[in-house]
């Protein structure tokens, strides 16, 4: 029996690693800054998440302004997001699939701060509708 746990723990390990190529696949995309937002070129307008990939890129580079002026909370998100990644890779490790994605006391935390910072963002998208915080964000 040794032999099958040896193999289920490599099929685990290839599934894993094919989701850290598909993240790193769609983490390459987004910083390459050439993804349209679908919702600006829909209703040529920014959506309430419009400027994090450029926020993101500025603090990258230690701009703080670019952060504040396209989105502040984007480095909040942004770590939501990887450890919601860390989860789906700790997943499939754990069980072969995604279905523990989302789950636990990690996932609630991330589920309910990603309801917080979405929420926080939309406020700071109709301010800027508004005149507050330097205007709406450049599409």
């Amino acid at each position: 029996m040794p032999n099958a746990n040896a193999a289920t723990f490599q099929s685990r390990a290839l599934r894993a690693g094919g989701v850290v190529l598909g993240l790193a696949a769609v983490a390459f995309l987004l910083g390459s800054a050439h993804v349209p937002c679908g919702f600006a070129r829909i209703f040529h307008m920014p959506c309430p998440g419009c400027g994090s990939t450029r926020a993101m890129l500025g603090l990258a580079r230690g701009d703080l302004d670019a952060l504040v002026r396209y989105n502040p909370f984007a480095p909040v998100m942004t770590a939501l997001v990887l450890l919601l990644a860390v989860q789906a890779v700790m997943s499939v490790l754990a069980t072969g699939t995604l279905r523990d994605v989302g789950h636990g006391r990690i996932g609630t935390v991330v589920s309910r701060g990603m309801m917080i910072v979405a929420t926080l963002e939309v406020l700071v998208w109709i301010a800027r509708f508004g005149g507050f915080l330097g205007g709406p964000v450049p599409v």
